[in-house]
């Protein structure tokens, strides 16, 4: 009850100052720009998620692809370990509840599909990279795609390295 006493006769004061309409919407944009400074700092310059993709055309066979991508970016099937930690013990269970909560991706129809992905860095959240691998005549269609709250991160100057990167190793020029 005191509070609220205090509220209405703290606002019936201000409303008596004098303050103009004008006055009151300046002091409401200047609270509103540090409000948005404020958040901005905090967040790190996070924006809503948002992704940049490529795709590629790779004149080697799917399953050669999808070796050397694994081999070179350590992708495994975490889908094998999850299930054979979750046999075992508690804390079998628990390292297999970690590997899960790391965010990796990994399918595969040898021959035809792969899809690998996994989180990177150390921003949070974190950025992410899926790798979908289709099978296209003799070659492989590679379809990359890569995830970020940070507009920073979506620029062509971080990105396209990476692509060209996956490009490299698809294609057997970096190993």
């Amino acid at each position: 009850m005191k509070k609220t006493c205090l509220l209405i006769s703290c606002f019936s004061l201000w409303l008596l100052s004098g303050c103009s309409v004008q006055e009151i919407t300046e002091w409401n944009q200047k609270i509103s720009d540090l409000g948005h400074q404020v958040s901005n700092t905090m967040t790190g310059g996070k924006q809503e998620r948002s992704k940049k993709a490529t795709d590629m055309t790779i004149p080697v066979d799917i399953d050669t692809v999808a070796s050397r991508l694994r081999r070179y970016y350590g992708f495994t099937d975490v889908n094998t370990q999850i299930a054979t930690l979750q046999r075992g013990t508690v804390n079998d269970q628990w390292a297999a509840e970690a590997i899960a909560a790391e965010g990796h991706t990994f399918e595969a129809t040898p021959g035809s599909y792969y899809k690998f992905g996994r989180k990177l860095g150390n921003n949070n959240p974190l950025d992410e990279v899926i790798m979908e691998l289709e099978k296209n005549g003799a070659g492989t269609r590679v379809y990359v795609v890569y995830h970020s709250s940070f507009s920073g991160h979506l620029t062509e100057e971080y990105v396209d390295p990476l692509f060209k990167q996956i490009r490299d190793v698809a294609s057997g020029k970096i190993r």
